[in-house]
């Protein structure tokens, strides 16, 4: 197993690129990293890290636990993995409050302790970006990429509850799994694999529909290659019809009251003469 693993830290170094759009609003931002080979039987070591930075290291992983010792303190408190990430061989990381400043390349990286092999370089861009809209209009969702995409790749929209807001692979959309909120209610474009053009559109849109929503693009392998989100706000609309209403019915009452009023007394007079 040994003399495989570093068989394979010998080959090609190419990493997989993966785009990944955080937004500041967001809880988490993931920053992907599968792996579907061997791990070395000592000392298995994942390490993310950004070499912009000194120290470099944002996260490291051994076969005991985290070894944050090292740990550049701006990520201090910020970083998470899954607990069984050298068992079900996902060593993706999990940042909490994006920040602007976070913005950058980062690498994953799979080690022995005497050879390391790059698994993943993940391009990371927080923005403060936020879409505004009033209830009742439909919503466009931002989502572009200029990666080429192969037939089969598969977009997925998903809302920050986890709830599955859209799904297009093989061009077609893909409704089994779609949560009821949604249904009837979404769409993208049909040749989106060919232009990159990965938006979403909403329709009807509600402040219950007020959320952070998450576009994953996955290759055909299953290979996560871009996660965007974007911060939707919907704010309560009210018409010009509503307004006029609002104000016209107080008013027509209190004419009709004063019309009343001015009737009785003028009444009341003219029997007193």
């Amino acid at each position: 197993m040994f003399l495989l693993f570093l068989l394979l830290m010998n080959v090609s170094q190419h990493a997989l690129a993966v785009e990944v759009e955080g937004n500041t609003e967001a809880e988490s931002v993931q920053l992907p990293c599968q792996h579907s080979g061997f791990i070395p039987d000592n000392n298995p070591t994942v390490t993310w890290t950004r070499n912009d930075l000194d120290p470099t290291t944002v996260h490291l992983r051994r076969e005991e636990g985290d070894d944050l010792e090292g740990q550049n303190q701006r990520y201090s408190g910020r970083t998470s993995m899954r607990p069984d990430a050298l068992d079900s061989l996902d060593f993706s990381l999990t940042l909490r409050k994006p920040q602007l400043t976070d913005s950058g390349k980062y690498s994953c990286t799979l080690s022995d302790g005497r050879k390391e092999r790059r698994l993943t370089d993940v391009h990371l861009q927080v923005k403060a970006d936020r879409e505004e809209v009033d209830s009742g209009e439909f919503v466009q969702l931002p989502c572009k990429t200029t990666l080429h995409l192969a037939e089969g790749a598969k977009v997925e929209w998903m809302d920050s509850g986890d709830h599955r807001v859209h799904v297009f692979q093989n061009g077609l959309d893909q409704p089994v799994g779609q949560s009821k909120d949604y249904r009837g209610r979404t769409e993208m474009y049909a040749n989106l694999v060919k232009t990159g053009d990965l938006r979403l559109f909403l329709d009807r849109p509600t402040e219950k529909d007020t959320n952070i929503y998450t576009c994953t693009v996955y290759s055909r392998e299953g290979n996560i290659l871009l996660k965007k989100q974007v911060k939707l706000y919907v704010r309560e609309y009210t018409s010009y019809t509503t307004i006029i209403i609002t104000i016209t019915v107080p008013c027509v009452i209190v004419v009709i009251i004063i019309s009343i009023y001015v009737g009785f007394r003028w009444g009341f007079y003219k029997r007193r003469w």
